[in-house]
């Protein structure tokens, strides 16, 4: 009976490793230019999370909407497309055709992600992105390989 046990709470333990993920904010690779880049894991999240996070999201977007910083339908609205335009406009400059980026907005806060050439890539691209319509905020988590001294 005792391996009858172990296999139930074996297969239990699986069935709740195997929780559905969710991915709430747009995520999206730019450009795949730069060799042997690690590529970040997309923003998953487990239902438990994002359960913990409605209230705050809905908070967010409630009070910029009062507050007439964004347009009704809260913060979150226009993330997709902001996404879209971003990837747009890194992959369709030639400048980064070296690199290797991802991008995620969440309420017109732009994360990178990847490897740049160089610190004055990795400027550019920030530049670049802080002229794209709707981007509020800018996190750079690009990395560029250490310059030999």
């Amino acid at each position: 009976m005792r391996p009858l046990v172990a296999i139930v709470v074996t297969l239990l333990a699986a069935s709740a490793a195997a929780e559905e993920l969710i991915q709430l904010d747009p995520f999206a690779q730019a450009t795949s230019g730069h060799p042997g880049c690690p590529g970040p894991a997309p923003p998953l999240l487990t239902r438990e999370q994002v359960e913990r996070g409605a209230h705050a999201r809905a908070e967010r977007g409630t009070r910029c909407a009062m507050e007439g910083s964004c347009e009704p339908g809260g913060a979150y609205r226009r993330d997709p497309e902001i996404n879209d335009a971003v990837r747009a406009a890194i992959a369709g400059d030639k400048r980064f055709a070296t690199s290797s980026v991802w991008l995620t907005t969440s309420r017109g806060w732009v994360t990178l992600q990847g490897c740049v050439r160089d610190a004055a890539q990795k400027r550019a691209l920030v530049t670049t992105v802080k002229a794209v319509p709707r981007v509020v905020q800018v996190f750079d988590e690009t990395r560029a390989p250490r310059s030999p001294r």
